[in-house]
């Protein structure tokens, strides 16, 4: 076999192999839709604002033997996983043990921890049922002894936080990521969340599923068009992705996104961090915002008795919060005030997320609130909730500590089946060109070995002598015989 034909068959089966990677992805996802409490019912102005306070969004899932169904909650004020004995009734299950980092510590006393909401609690696992498919035979948890919280706030937690460096192994070996990666569920660690209702809407669309959140997967690699009929909607390209670098605390890691400016009417807030929080429906503003909202847009209806300012007090965080409510007569002035728009801009994710007046008011109960509250002390800078997740899905990756966003240009829209389909025809293409080629050659060799093959130098110098030396001898042997017949004839008298 020629050199040219190895390269070419080498080309050939590596054409193949490419195609097949491209057809058949290796990485796996975790798929699990999710629900929400539904939203307490009030004619209180405050309690209603309260209400509206949390995103209570959790994931139905089976636990024990014999299974005892739970909802694990999720957040991101915790990386860890946590169960509180409220939901959950250990002496019932055959399967639960109390585990212990050192196995010489007293497993029945409960250890200290210090998380957000955690303060002491057992090393726990049990059998973890996340959906038909995927079963965690050992999945690892803390069992609450003391939470920070008030007890009407123990609920089950499903921290999709980043670890610290200093976690302790057994609080780290309990993160969801961690455990789904050990257990071969996913390859990457990394997740992406879909809502498909507004905040205020309650179970009667989408057969009572709230959203879906997607592990170990982007969303531009998701295959299963009816699984992922939902997401697939927003046409996810590979090519618009952008990727921010999460802003590290000091001694906290959280998911916050540094924005190169925040502005609402031009006039630019002077605190550029966001902290995205997904137990959160509104925005949490800071008071340079509250100064501006008000000049450009409050100030005139409160005059008019329209809206008021209240506020509420968050047991839950010990601390009150400044609202604004309305009546339903604003709508009819949010084409007014259309041009003014709350604007965060990030260079590093290609992007203004903009949202108008109209988009940031929550209408609950024949009454509008207005999705930024302000807290009374100004603790903190802005916080993004809900709100923000439902217009401008994001990719959440805890091995970059990373945050993605597909950036959407309307005049390039790139069907992701599509573009699929594009490549694996032109792949399949070169391919056949590929054989034809190597086809083409291998006809070509066959036919040039059957045509009168060219001698080379040496075979004609050879040939040549050899066709001398015959004729040479022809040539004597006729002569010979020529003479002898001269002399018969010359001996008879002719």
């Amino acid at each position: 076999m020629s050199f040219i034909n190895k390269k070419i068959i080498i080309l050939f089966f590596s054409c193949l192999f490419h195609i097949s990677n491209q057809i058949q992805e290796t990485s796996k996802e975790l798929s699990l839709f999710f629900n929400k409490d539904p939203i307490k019912q009030t004619n209180d102005n405050i309690e209603k604002m309260s209400n509206l306070l949390y995103n209570k969004i959790f994931i139905n899932t089976k636990i024990a033997t014999p299974n005892q169904s739970i909802k694990l909650y999720l957040r991101f004020n915790e990386y860890i996983t946590y169960i509180t004995q409220n939901y959950y009734k250990k002496d019932d299950s055959s399967s639960f043990s109390i585990t212990s980092e050192n196995k010489d510590s007293d497993v029945s006393e409960p250890k200290e921890f210090k998380t957000d909401d955690l303060k002491s609690g057992y090393e726990s696992k049990d059998i973890l049922s996340l959906d038909e498919e995927n079963v965690i035979t050992n999945f690892y948890f803390i069992l609450v002894d003391k939470l920070s919280k008030k007890e009407e706030f123990y609920q089950p937690v499903m921290g999709l936080n980043m670890p610290g460096a200093d976690s302790r192994p057994s609080l780290l070996g309990t993160n969801i990521l961690e455990q789904l990666k050990n257990n071969n569920i996913i390859d990457k660690r990394l997740f992406s969340v879909f809502y498909f209702n507004k905040i205020g809407k309650e179970k009667s669309e989408n057969n009572g599923v709230d959203g879906q959140i997607i592990f170990g997967k982007l969303p531009h690699e998701l295959k299963d068009e009816k699984k992922y009929e939902q997401i697939n909607k927003y046409n996810f390209n590979e090519n618009e992705l952008e990727w921010a670098n999460a802003e590290v605390e000091e001694f906290h890691l959280k998911w916050k996104i540094k924005f190169d400016s925040i502005s609402f009417s031009n006039e630019q807030t002077q605190d550029f961090i966001g902290e995205l929080v997904i137990e959160l429906n509104p925005f949490v503003g800071t008071v340079q915002f509250k100064k501006i909202i008000n000049k450009y847009f409050f100030d005139e209806f409160i005059s008019k008795n329209i809206c008021k300012e209240e506020q509420f007090f968050n047991s839950r965080e010990n601390l009150g919060y400044n609202f604004y409510s309305c009546d339903t007569s604003i709508e009819l002035y949010f084409n007014k005030y259309k041009d003014n728009v709350l604007q965060f801009k990030s260079k590093d994710l290609n992007e203004i997320f903009s949202f108008k007046l109209e988009e940031l008011f929550l209408q609950y109960n024949n009454r509008f609130f207005f999705g930024v509250i302000f807290d009374e002390y100004q603790m903190y800078g802005w916080k993004l909730g809900r709100i923000f997740f439902e217009k401008y899905p994001l990719v959440f990756s805890v091995d970059n500590k990373a945050i993605g966003y597909y950036k959407h240009n309307p005049n390039n829209v790139t069907n992701k089946k599509g573009s699929k389909l594009i490549l694996t025809i032109l792949i399949l293409l070169v391919i056949v060109l590929l054989f034809i080629l190597f086809i083409g050659i291998r006809k070509y060799n066959v036919l040039k070995g059957l045509l009168p093959r060219k001698l080379k130098a040496n075979e004609l110098n050879d040939q040549y002598t050899y066709k001398s030396v015959e004729e040479t001898k022809k040539e004597i042997t006729t002569e010979m015989v020529s003479k002898v017949g001269d002399n018969s004839v010359s001996s008879l008298g002719f």
